[in-house]
């Protein structure tokens, strides 16, 4: 838990109006507050663990209290409570397409499976534009992951078709043939990543639980995620 002192500025980029602020800890965060909604909340907690365990490369992040001290005197879109903070990277910005092809294939690949399992929609790109939540550092080369709200979307299956076309890694997953050896590799990824995330579900605010309007949603998010353990889920993105 950290706690906000400093509210600096609304963030231009992300459709939940998240916002740059400081931490008692001295560190900078973007925090998602109540325009993410409180399922979007427990979706970001729950894939930012699931992500890190996997290996992917989602910045740290914590739960940020906000006392209505530092509020009162402005309008911002927020109010008191825990909200979701992820550690802000500065000199990033969103991958271009052209430069998805120099991106590490494996992580592009271990991406692809990720979205597929926690059912996000949410990260596509193409030679016409697209929302990649996909940023990459200076270096051109390395990224970060960021961007799970809408993830465990009850609609996904109906529109999984143009994400296996547009999803930024989408060409590497496709780039060679799912092999048997590969699959069970995966598998074993997935199922060791779903055991360590009990603790996670835990974590949850009980707040942002009683407030979603879903009582059976980390339920619902458990089963979304065993589903990795029936052959259709690998059928599905052969």
């Amino acid at each position: 838990m950290i706690y906000i002192e400093q509210i600096i500025r609304r963030m231009k980029q992300g459709q939940t109006g998240p916002y740059l602020c400081k931490a008692d800890d001295g560190d900078q965060y973007i925090v998602k507050g109540p325009n993410t909604t409180y399922a979007g909340l427990i979706h970001e907690w729950v894939c930012a663990h699931l992500g890190k365990l996997l290996g992917l490369p989602i910045p740290d992040f914590k739960i940020a209290y906000i006392d209505n001290s530092i509020l009162e005197f402005s309008s911002y879109e927020l109010s008191e409570g825990d909200w979701f903070a992820s550690k802000y990277e500065e000199n990033i910005q969103d991958v271009p397409f052209q430069l998805l092809s120099e991106l590490d294939r494996i992580q592009l690949k271990l991406l692809f499976l990720f979205d597929y399992w926690i059912k996000n929609g949410d990260r596509n790109l193409t030679q016409f534009g697209g929302n990649p939540n996909l940023f990459i550092r200076s270096d051109l080369k390395s990224f970060i992951v960021l961007d799970h709200n809408l993830s465990f979307d009850t609609d996904f299956e109906s529109t999984f078709h143009d994400l296996k076309l547009s999803h930024v890694g989408s060409q590497a997953w496709y780039s060679e043939q799912l092999s048997l050896l590969d699959q069970i590799e995966y598998k074993n990824l997935l199922s060791d990543t779903l055991k360590k995330l009990e603790s996670s579900l835990d974590s949850v605010p009980q707040e942002w639980i009683d407030n979603c309007g879903n009582d059976s949603i980390i339920d619902d998010i458990r089963l979304t995620l065993e589903r990795f353990d029936k052959p259709d889920f690998w059928e599905g993105i052969k």
